[in-house]
């Protein structure tokens, strides 16, 4: 029986407490989910984020100290030598240098104990040939041209047979021309021009008559006297 009324009671009891009781609703948070990145993105990290990484030291190579040995030393004035051989002028110009001496030496011997010559101009001469054979030196011709600038004119090129040249020769070498002559007697209507392609075979020669004759002929060389006695040349050179 008091078992019976003490169930009673405590079914009461229960029912009652549950009349009261308010369910009360849980809050509902939101949970933060978390999304683990890919490998990818975890291997390569932000470059804020990321350790720097220390830097390996580089050991840098040590050479070996310069010694100066008598060598090294020996090869700067070796440097120096080819520099000046490269600097050096060629062997024309230094050629061409003494030849120019050479000229100016064979000048100042000729005008200074030297006597005046006279050369005739041969057919087919020119300066630089007469300084040959006169001279033996092909540079000499400068000093004939100097000489005789007046009567070879502007062109030293241009030189006329049958002039004659001042050339100065030494005294011990100089061999004065000295020519033989034979008389010849003018005939009716003859010129200088005629006598000289005669005699000499070559008309332009009439000028070495006209300057072995000049105190013979008149100024009037167009018309010679017939009878008139000229001197003429046995050789003309």
């Amino acid at each position: 029986m008091k078992r019976m009324f003490f169930l009673t009671f405590l079914a009461i009891f229960l029912i009652f407490s549950c009349s009261k009781e308010v369910v009360q609703e849980e809050p509902v948070t939101e949970e933060k989910i978390q999304v683990s990145p890919p490998e990818e993105e975890i291997t390569k990290l932000p470059p804020a984020e990321a350790e720097v990484a220390e830097p390996i030291p580089i050991e840098e190579p040590v050479g070996e100290p310069v010694v100066e040995t008598e060598e090294t030393l020996q090869e700067v004035p070796k440097v120096v030598e080819e520099v000046a051989v490269e600097e050096e002028k060629p062997a024309v110009d230094t050629l061409k240098q003494v030849e120019g001496q050479l000229e100016e030496v064979l000048q100042i011997v000729a005008e200074g104990d030297s006597i005046d010559v006279f050369y005739m101009v041969k057919p087919n001469d020119w300066l630089s040939k007469i300084a040959m054979n006169e001279y033996g030196k092909v540079g000499m011709w400068k000093a004939i041209y100097r000489w005789n600038r007046k009567k070879i004119g502007d062109n030293p090129n241009l030189i006329y047979p049958f002039h004659e040249f001042l050339l100065k020769k030494p005294k011990e070498i100089a061999n004065p021309v000295e020519y033989d002559f034979y008389e010849y007697t003018v005939k009716c209507n003859e010129s200088l021009w005629s006598i000289a392609g005669k005699e000499y075979g070559n008309n332009y020669a009439w000028i070495v008559i006209l300057r072995d004759n000049a105190d013979v002929l008149g100024a009037n060389l167009e018309k010679i006297p017939a009878g008139t006695v000229l001197k003429l040349r046995t050789k003309l050179f």
